[in-house]
């Protein structure tokens, strides 16, 4: 009986999670948190791509958003994929968002010059 209860529960959470993820499409990425608040006083908003980062030049990647002016990532790695997750400092997030959304650009080279550009939008409260 237990075990078919753990079996059960596993079903449902793999059924459940695809409905509730956020998924990429086409240009896309994913900003983590999807609320930015003002007045968080943490230290990054993470940006997930589906680009490789192997594939890119680091040192052009920009972020701009609602307000004008363009941030740079504080932090570039690859995920678990080898895909580009860039790090951007919570005070400069706020320098090109307002409320109560603001669609953000991250846009960068290849590393054989073609330049990308990818867009999120979140909430911003």
């Amino acid at each position: 009986m237990l075990r078919k209860c753990i079996i059960v529960l596993a079903l449902g959470l793999l059924l459940a999670a695809p409905a509730s993820a956020r998924k990429y499409g086409d240009n896309t990425m994913l900003v983590s948190p999807s609320m930015f608040v003002l007045d968080y006083q943490g230290s990054k908003l993470t940006v997930h791509t589906e680009i490789n980062l192997g594939d890119i030049d680091r040192n052009s990647l920009e972020m701009s958003g609602a307000v004008g002016g363009l941030i740079r990532p504080v932090f570039v790695k690859s995920d678990n994929r080898g895909n580009l997750v860039a790090k951007f400092a919570a005070d400069d997030i706020r320098t090109i968002v307002e409320p109560t959304t603001t669609r953000l650009k991250l846009t960068g080279k290849y590393k054989d010059g073609e330049p990308f550009s990818l867009y999120d939008t979140i909430r911003v409260k």
